[in-house]
């Protein structure tokens, strides 16, 4: 939950910092700081361990991963931020619970499918009256491609996890790779940006913070839930991520939102108590 408060700060600071960036440059270059940052936290903090991260895992969490990055940032662009976080992350659990069932035979409890519905419930009403670029079906696609590779990178994330892998050398392994492979992206806006002010600080928060610190703590609370409870509590972010947007960028909210935000409250805390 805390690793979805973490991400929740991704679209303030991006409307803030990113105005006239690129997503895919911005999705690119977060990577690639998060990466130095994650493998950083992993060479002081992780503990000593012969057991490696299997290929097929490594391949599918990275490319997962960076195919989650690419496809958010860019739903974001073309269907605002609240419509694509809805579908993005409020497919990601129900994408996951079929993904662990069907790679590694991992059958969600009853409790994720209540805690489930009621959160995306809770998130399609928080966001029901909550966008001002309307609907666009090449962004809802982008954002249910984001959530089936969050999907696949939270299955086989958990499944190296579960043989012994340590947590941050994880992490740092799995956003090396997808870093590496969307590189080429972080030059498609030029270079310029990233030595401006804004998007400096744009870029260490979301690399440091979001990126680093979140997958860090992310990485460490995969390893003691069910991946699909996982994906169900990191439904934190579209709430954080709407209070935010009240109190920082000055955006109202209908009453339907403020409902929303109590559900997706009420889900969570029914998953942490009974998941």
């Amino acid at each position: 939950m805390a690793a979805g408060i973490c991400f929740g700060t991704t679209g303030t600071s991006q409307t803030l910092l990113g105005k006239g960036i690129s997503p895919l440059a911005v999705a690119s270059t977060r990577l690639f700081i998060g990466a130095l940052t994650l493998l950083l936290i992993s060479r002081f903090t992780a503990k000593a361990s012969k057991t490696r991260i299997g290929k097929s895992d490594l391949w599918i969490s990275g490319l997962g991963i960076a195919i989650y990055q690419l496809s958010f940032f860019s739903s974001v662009r073309l269907t605002g931020v609240p419509i694509a976080t809805i579908t993005a992350l409020g497919s990601a659990p129900i994408f996951t619970g079929v993904v662990a069932y069907l790679m590694v035979k991992e059958k969600p409890k009853r409790v994720w499918f209540i805690a489930t519905v009621i959160t995306t419930s809770g998130i399609v009403l928080l966001n029901i009256n909550h966008s001002d670029k309307g609907f666009n079906l090449g962004g809802v696609f982008l954002a249910l491609v984001a959530g089936l590779g969050f999907a696949f990178f939270n299955v086989t994330s958990r499944r190296a996890l579960n043989s012994g892998v340590e947590p941050v050398r994880l992490a740092a392994s799995v956003f090396s790779l997808a870093a590496l492979a969307v590189f080429p992206f972080c030059f498609v806006a030029g270079i310029h940006w990233i030595f401006t002010v804004k998007g400096a600080s744009l870029i260490l928060w979301l690399g440091i913070f979001t990126t680093g610190l979140g997958y860090t703590l992310y990485a460490y609370g995969l390893k003691r839930v069910h991946s699909s409870t996982a994906s169900t509590l990191v439904l934190a972010e579209p709430a954080t991520a709407t209070l935010l947007a009240v109190i920082v960028l000055g955006n109202t909210l209908a009453l339907t939102s403020w409902v929303g935000i109590a559900i997706v409250i009420v889900g969570l805390l029914y998953l942490a108590m009974r998941g």
